[in-house]
């Protein structure tokens, strides 16, 4: 399987976007990560990935404790089904999930 880095340890702050054109026009995923930190723990805190401005996945952890960096959950997204440019957005899911200059991002396409 090959990857294609669409992000690469980008720092933060949320949100952060980038264009991309799949290589192929079936089956290939998108693979995201990345880190947070929360207030009002203990609490779930996340980030919605987008594609074309619309929620297709979102990558979270539970928090037990307030201004600590987490690293979420890793998630998987289909990537479109063909060779268009496209906008992939990570964005804080709501105000208790906080994406700031201390966090990294990594989006890979996988195809």
């Amino acid at each position: 399987m090959a990857t294609l880095a669409i992000f690469n340890s980008h720092a933060g702050p949320l949100p952060i976007s980038a264009e991309f054109k799949s290589p192929t026009n079936g089956g290939a995923l998108i693979e995201v990560s990345g880190s947070l930190r929360s207030v009002g723990a203990p609490i779930l805190i996340s980030f919605e990935v987008l594609i074309d401005g619309k929620v297709v996945g979102q990558s979270r952890i539970w928090s037990n404790a307030d201004n600590v960096h987490r690293a979420t959950v890793p998630v998987f997204v289909p990537a479109p089904n063909d060779f268009n440019p496209h906008k992939l957005t990570l964005q804080s899911s709501n105000s208790n999930s906080i994406g700031d200059v201390n966090d990294y991002f990594t989006a890979k396409l996988l195809y």
